[in-house]
C-alpha cells in the first residue's frame, strides 16, 4: 500500500496493492462444544498453535476495498484484527494465512521472510473466548443498568485472572480490574472518583514513574525499539547533505534513540553534520537533565558539534510559547517525531477561525470580508497544522496500530484485549520472569493503566484514544501534511544484530515481523499489528 497526495491540498489517496500468501499446512483450532459449562472453569484447556507458514512476494493489484473512515469495523488487518484468535468454524492455518494476506494487500511490497517462518507462539484460544464472553456480559450489563448481573461477571473473571500468573491471566485480571471500576462508576461515582485519582495522579513523583517504567518496557519489549530504529534511518536519509540539523522531539522518545541517531550520523557517507541540535519536550526533570549528559558525552566522543534544548512541557498541555521555545529559525533542517503521543489530543476540542469570505463572493460586488463562524477541530488537528507551519523537511509519527477510539465500549474492550493480551504474551517470550520487579512495573503501572484509560474513562478524561494508521492517514492529510517516502531498505538489512536476534523467543517461535512498504513500517507481535512508522512532509513542499 502507498499513501499519496493527488493535489496540493494534503488529502491522502491510498492505494493498495495484494500479496497473497500460500499455508503449507492447515490444523484446525479445538473448538469448545458447550460454552455454558461451568467445569470449563476448573479443567485445563486443550493448547493449540498455529501452522507453519510461508509467505510469497505480491505478484498483481487489486481495487482497494476497505473504508478509511475510521469506523469501528475490526475485519481488516489494519482496523486491529488480532493475531489472538477466537475460536469458531474457521482453521486456525486459514485464518492466519487471511490475516497475513490482508497485511499484503494493505501494504503491497511487504519485507516478508522468503524463508520457511516457524510457528507462531500462541494463546490459550479457548479461554481467550470464554474471557471474551464474560466481558461482553459485563459490558451488556452495565449498559442496561443490571450492576448484579455484571458482578456475577466479575466474579467469574476473577476465576480466571491473576495478577502474577500466565499472560492471559494477567492481562484478564487487568482487565477485570477495568470493568469493576466501571461497574463501581454506576453504583458510587464518589468512590469511583476518588479510587481514579488514586490510578493516575498528577503528583511529579507519578510523573518521574511513567518514564521509569517506559524505559523498562523497551528493555523488555523489543517493538518499539524497531520503531526508534525505523525512524533514525528516516530521519538520515531525509537530512543527506544536510549541514546543519534540527530534530524536535514531542515526547516520547527513549534517550537510546537519540544515541543510536548521533551514531548514524557520525557515519554518514557525506560526513558529519556541522551541527546538530535536539529538542526534546519532557517534564520529568531528571530525565531531562541525564538525556543531556548521556547525549553531550557522546557527541564529544563522536566529535560532533550538539546542542540539547530541554523543553519542559508535556503534549497534554503543549501551548504556543511551548512552541516557539523549539528554536526552529531559518538555516536549519528540521525533522520531528512523535512516538505514541499524539493520539492523547483527539479528545480535546479547540476553534479555529475560518478564512474570511468577501461579500463580492456572494453578492458580486466588491466589500470587506464577512467573518465565518468558528470551527471546530481536535487539538492533535490544531497542532499538526502549527507543526506544519513550521515546515519541516520530515515528520515521523510512531503510534498504537489499533483503533480503541469507538463509542462502543464493547468493541474497544474487545479490540483492546487482543492488543494487549499480546503484549503481555510478548513480555513472556522475552523471558522476563514472571516476578521480575521491572515486569511488574510494566504490567500494573504502564498497560494497566492504559487498559483502565480505555475501559473505564469516558469523555475528554480518556486520552488513550489509539487509531490505524488509515485514521492517521487521514488525519495528516487534513492538516497539511502529505506522506513521504521512507527511503529506506528492509528492516533486516539495516536493524542492529541485537535487534535481529530478538525476533524469536525463548522457545523458538517467532516473537515479532515487519511488514513495510515506502511510506510506512508496521510491527507485529505474532500475528498482531501493534505499532505503526510513518513519514510525512507539508503538502506544499516541492520535491520528490
Amino acid at each position: 500500500m502507498s499513501l499519496e497526495n493527488s493535489n496540493s491540498k494534503g488529502k491522502a489517496v491510498i492505494k493498495e496493492e495484494v500479496s497473497p500468501l500460500t499455508p503449507v499446512e492447515q490444523k484446525p483450532f479445538a473448538v469448545m462444544s458447550n460454552l455454558d459449562d461451568k467445569a470449563m472453569l476448573k479443567n485445563e484447556v486443550e493448547e493449540v498453535s498455529l501452522p507453519i507458514l510461508e509467505t510469497a512476494a505480491p505478484h498483481h493489484h487489486q481495487t482497494p476495498t476497505n473504508d478509511v473512515s475510521g469506523s469501528d469495523d475490526n475485519n481488516g488487518v489494519l482496523g486491529g484484527t488480532s493475531g489472538v484468535q477466537d475460536v469458531g468454524s474457521s482453521s486456525a492455518s486459514a485464518s492466519a494465512a487471511h490475516m497475513m494476506q490482508q497485511a499484503a494487500m494493505q501494504w503491497g511490497a511487504v519485507a516478508a521472510p522468503t524463508v520457511v517462518l516457524p510457528a507462531f507462539q500462541q494463546l490459550d484460544s479457548s479461554r481467550i473466548l470464554l474471557i471474551k464472553e464474560v466481558m461482553q456480559h459485563c459490558v451488556t450489563a452495565l449498559a442496561t443498568g443490571d450492576v448484579l448481573a455484571a458482578n456475577t461477571g466479575l466474579v467469574i473473571m476473577s476465576t480466571l485472572a491473576s495478577a502474577d500468573g500466565e499472560p492471559l491471566q494477567r492481562v484478564a485480571f487487568a482487565f477485570a480490574e477495568a470493568l469493576g471500576r466501571r461497574a463501581l462508576q454506576q453504583m458510587l461515582p464518589g468512590l469511583y472518583g476518588g479510587l481514579l485519582q488514586l490510578d493516575f495522579p498528577s503528583q511529579p513523583a507519578a510523573i518521574g514513574y511513567t518514564g521509569a517504567t517506559r524505559l523498562c518496557f523497551d528493555a523488555l519489549c523489543p517493538l518499539l525499539r524497531v520503531a526508534a530504529s525505523v525512524a533514525n534511518h528516516a530521519i538520515v536519509k531525509a537530512m543527506e547533505g544536510e549541514e546543519h540539523v534540527h530534530v524536535v522531539d514531542l515526547g516520547g522518545a527513549s534517550p537510546n534513540q537519540w544515541l543510536e541517531l548521533l551514531h548514524l550520523f557520525a557515519v554518514r557517507p557525506e560526513g558529519k553534520p556541522s551541527s546538530l541540535r535536539l529538542t526534546v519536550v519532557s517534564e520529568e526533570e531528571g530525565l531531562l537533565s541525564c538525556t543531556a549528559w548521556l547525549l553531550h558525552r557522546e557527541a564529544a566522543r563522536l566529535h560532533i558539534t550538539f546542542t540539547f534544548n530541554p523543553v519542559r512541557s508535556h503534549i497534554d498541555r503543549l501551548s504556543p510559547h511551548d512552541v516557539a521555545s523549539f528554536g526552529v529559525h531559518g538555516g536549519e533542517a528540521l525533522a520531528i517525531t512523535s512516538t505514541l503521543q499524539l493520539h492523547r489530543l483527539i479528545a480535546d476540542v479547540t476553534s479555529i477561525d475560518l478564512p474570511a469570505v468577501a461579500d463580492h463572493q456572494h453578492h458580486g460586488k466588491k466589500g470587506k470580508g464577512k467573518k465565518q463562524p468558528k470551527h471546530q477541530i481536535t487539538m492533535a488537528d490544531a497542532l499538526l497544522r502549527v507543526l506544519c507551519d513550521l515546515s519541516p523537511k520530515l515528520m515521523v509519527l510512531t503510534e498504537q496500530e489499533a483503533y480503541h477510539n469507538g463509542a462502543c465500549l464493547g468493541d474497544r474492550v474487545r479490540n483492546a484485549f487482543d492488543y494487549y493480551a499480546a503484549l503481555f504474551n510478548d513480555l513472556e517470550a522475552g523471558g522476563a520472569p514472571r516476578e521480575s520487579a521491572d515486569r511488574a512495573a510494566v504490567e500494573r503501572m504502564l498497560l494497566r493503566q492504559e487498559i483502565m484509560d480505555i475501559v473505564a474513562r469516558d469523555g475528554s478524561s480518556r486520552r488513550e484514544r489509539h487509531e490505524s494508521v488509515m485514521g492517521w492517514a487521514q488525519r495528516m492529510g487534513m492538516t497539511g501534511f502529505r506522506p513521504m517516502h521512507l527511503q529506506v531498505s528492509r528492516f533486516d538489512a539495516f536493524a542492529d544484530p541485537g535487534l535481529l536476534a530478538l525476533q524469536l523467543s525463548l522457545h523458538g517461535t517467532l516473537r515479532y515481523w515487519v511488514a513495510q512498504d515506502n511510506t510506512c513500517f508496521i510491527i507485529y507481535a505474532n500475528m498482531t499489528p501493534m505499532f505503526s512508522v510513518t513519514a510525512w512532509r507539508p503538502a506544499t513542499t516541492t520535491g520528490e
